[in-house]
């Protein structure tokens, strides 16, 4: 499988999971809890591109090696 497909598959089970805790727990502590990692729900769907469409490894950039100055 894909990156891509496991990840799209892991979030789906993710938040499947936090909507069936959300129904069954009747605490506020719990449930405020739930709430706030639903909150990052959108962030961690629109990071999908990242796996779908996987940049180029950024090539590092040769140091330019710097003349002692002095004792020549």
């Amino acid at each position: 499988m894909s990156d891509y497909k496991d990840y799209v598959t892991a979030i789906n089970k993710i938040f499947d999971y936090l909507a069936k805790m959300k129904a069954g727990w009747n605490s506020q502590d719990n449930l405020s809890y739930i709430e706030n990692i639903e909150e990052y729900k959108q962030v961690v769907a629109n990071s999908v591109h990242l796996f779908k469409d996987p940049q180029p490894p950024v090539k590092e950039k040769k140091q330019e090696e710097l003349e002692a100055l002095g004792n020549d």
